[in-house]
Formats: C-alpha cells, structure tokens, sequence
C-alpha cells in the first residue's frame, strides 16, 4: 500500500506504531532523530510521515519544512503530548496534513493511516484514469507529427482490427501499443508480447501457440501459449519484420479467421484476440525481397501508425528532457531545477540517432552524475565550441553540414517554411525539394 516512515524518539512507542504500520499493510521506515528521519528521505520515497513534535535534535513544526523540500507530496502527521495542542495547530499551518495527540488511541493511528493512504491510491487512479481519457498516455509531445499520433492512437483503440507501428529503433513503438490497449479499456484484456528479433523460430512458435503434451522432448504437459494467453486481449509482436517465413502462415491464418493450432496439435482454438505489430524495418522492401508475405503484410497493415524520429520532432525534445530530468531527480532524491538555455540548444541541434531512448539514458546519466542545480547533458556524443558550433575535431560532409543547419533553421522558425527559406535565402520549392531529398 505504500511506505511509511516513523520519526519518534520514545523506543516503546516507534516499535509499536512499526508493527502497526507492518500489519496495516504498508512498509515501516524508523527514525529515532529528525537527522535520521531526513537520511531515511534521502534514500526512500515515502509516503506518510509521522513526526514527533518534540524530538532530541530537532523542532518538529521546523522539520516539515525541510521534510516537504527533500519529499513535496509526502503528507506529515504530527505526534504531540496533550498540552501542546497549540503546537499541533501550528503544525497544520506550517503544512502537516493532520496531528494526534498523545498519549493517543491506536484504532485512531490505524484510522488515519488508511485514510492517507486511500486517499493517495484514489489520486493515483484519479491521475491514471484521467491520462487515459485524455489519450496522452505516456506519450508526451506537441510537434504536428505526435499530435497526428495521438488522434490516430485514439481511432485505433475504438476498433478491434489489426495495427502495425513502424518507427525508428528507441521512438517508443511498445508504448504506443501499451496506449491502445489502455484507451480500450477495463474490457480490453491482457497485455501480452512477443519479441520476433530475439527468438528462433521454434521458440517463437512455442511462445505464440503453446504445446500439446509430447509434441517435442521435455514437453510432459500441454502449455497455453500467449495467442490464448491474450484471448480478449493485446498480442503484441514486436520487430515483425524478423519473424521467420515458415510461421508467416500460421500468423496470418490467426489474423484472418482467429483459429490457431498449438505446436504438435490436431484441434483448431478460436480464440478473440488484438493484434498490434511494430517494426524498425521498411516492410515493403522486406515483401519485394520476398522475406516478408504480402498478404500479411496487408492484413496487419489494416491501421498503420508511424511514430516520428526525435530529430523531427522540434520542441518536443526539451519537453521529454524535463519529464527525464523530473522522473530521475525526485527518483534519485536530487535537487535540480533544470537546464540551461545553451544545453537546451545543444538537445535541439544534436540529430538523436537512438531517438527517445537515447535521450532518457543520457538524462539518467545526466542526474547520477549532476551536482549543481543546473545539469549540463553526460554521454551527448556531439562535439561543441563556446558559440554552440562543431568543433574543428568534428569532419562532415558539406551535405551533412548542409542537412544540421536546415534542420537548425526550421527549428529555429517553428518548421514555418516560408520563413525558413527566407532565413536560408533560397525559394521555398528548392527548400521543399532539399526536404524530400
């Protein structure tokens, strides 16, 4: 249900609320000094304090200041004697969440314990619910090309056909099948993947349509693969392309009739599943070389979803940068309030081969390594002088050359290409002919 951490300096007391808080179903932390309360905040996300106003080291009122800067969401409860009830009103003043007064009733501990921590599970569901309502679910973005996305994202999870999402390796292709299946909603069933990249091909169709008993060696008992494992559900297969031309047919007749037959088996399984493909991979070229079937091809392409590469995505790369930053720092219990405008640039200049997971990675890195309150960027593989252009060690090619600083302008210009052009001093057709090249 959620931690709880305990700073009280009476022995007998902090060991009787820690078994209180064990059997209440949440995990105790303990403390018997406000220094080892806040070291315990450093280290752990905690949910609830209880606080002693009067501890050997420390004023309690005083505390919750520094507690709410180390933790901003944790609600404090004070723990005080019967003839400080004044301190306990100045308590909720200075921003605890409710006081008890000793010596107190445990029923009343245990009372508003559960009523913390139920009342932070209902925002917590509040949030999640709301996330999916809106159609943003983990997908954060303005740029035109995630707007599409996100409308797109909708439509297909209002409809139980086929969906393939092409993309750059790191743009987020599991995460947009994770939003389709969220958007359909509590109906939709489980989610279930498989990996066709990593797997032989025996494997995968083990994986897939499960086994009858004996239908290979240690096989003693029939297993349920994840087709019906996913029965009223999502079957994910992520990097389609890869998976072998000799299950290409039993995939396809799963997507046309929903019947499968499990490895070694003679009866055909019905069964209601959704099936949302995702590949790195230009399928088309893989059907024309004739190590993809056309047919199948065709068949999950029935709603196709191209997610964006980052370097196209403008703006969009601060505004993931700062969600990273955010999710490390309060993870890593680290005060930072953000980026500079110059690192800011150098996120927009540099061309993010490995999208958006080499953006987290290198802001993860970023904050373990961040000891001021302004993180400058650890692991960005671009060389920079003072005036933010590449360094005399850095050789390109004029084409390249040519390539960062369009894409630099049109950054610069919100993608306006009119004004792009003007900036660039040529016609907005030989813009429009340079972009398609």
């Amino acid at each position: 249900m959620g931690k709880v951490l305990i700073i009280e300096d009476s022995e007998d007391l902090r060991l009787s609320l820690r078994d209180l808080v064990g059997k209440a179903g949440c995990t105790p932390f303990t403390a018997a000094t406000g220094a080892e309360g806040l070291r315990q905040l450093e280290c752990q996300l905690i949910d609830v304090v209880f606080l002693d106003i009067g501890l050997p080291d420390a004023d309690g009122i005083e505390l919750i200041s520094v507690i709410h800067d180390l933790a901003p969401d944790v609600d404090i409860v004070m723990l005080t004697g019967n003839d400080d009830a004044r301190s306990a009103v100045n308590s909720l003043k200075s921003g605890a969440v409710d006081y008890i007064l000793k010596p107190f009733d445990l029923v009343e501990f245990r009372h508003i314990l559960n009523r913390l921590m139920a009342g932070r599970l209902s925002a917590r569901q509040e949030t999640l619910a709301s996330r999916e309502k809106s159609g943003t679910v983990n997908l954060i973005g303005n740029s035109r090309g995630m707007i599409q996305l996100k409308d797109d994202i909708q439509t297909a999870a209002q409809v139980r056909v086929p969906v393939l999402v092409t993309g750059e390796t790191g743009t987020g292709k599991e995460m947009v099948a994770r939003a389709i299946h969220r958007l359909a909603g509590a109906g939709a069933g489980v989610f279930a993947k498989v990996d066709c990249g990593t797997l032989s091909a025996s494997i995968i169709e083990a994986e897939l349509f499960g086994s009858e008993k004996g239908a290979y060696t240690d096989a003693r008992e029939t297993r349920k693969g994840l087709v019906e494992i996913a029965d009223g559900g999502v079957l994910f297969l992520d990097e389609i392309g890869n998976l072998p031309l000799a299950l290409q047919p039993k995939l396809l007749r799963l997507v046309e009739e929903s019947t499968f037959r499990r490895v070694g088996g003679v009866k055909d399984i019905q069964v209601n599943v959704r099936i949302v493909a995702a590949t790195n991979a230009d399928v088309v070229e893989e059907v024309r070389r004739g190590r993809f079937r056309e047919d199948l091809f065709y068949r999950l392409n029935v709603i196709g979803l191209t997610i964006p590469p980052l370097r196209e995505r403008g703006g969009d790369v601060i505004l993931l940068a700062n969600h990273f930053l955010r999710h490390f720092a309060g993870e890593m219990k680290k005060r930072i309030k953000g980026f500079s405008p110059r690192t800011e640039q150098l996120f927009l200049d540099h061309d993010w081969p490995g999208n958006v997971r080499e953006l987290k990675n290198i802001i993860e890195r970023t904050v373990i390594y961040c000891q001021r309150e302004w993180a400058t960027p650890v692991g960005l593989d671009v060389v920079r002088t003072e005036d933010g252009h590449a360094g005399d060690d850095e050789l390109v090619t004029l084409r390249d050359m040519e390539r960062r600083y369009i894409r630099k302008v049109l950054l610069r210009t919100g993608n306006n290409k009119s004004a792009a052009a003007r900036i660039l001093d040529i016609s907005r057709t030989t813009l429009r002919d340079k972009l398609k090249d």
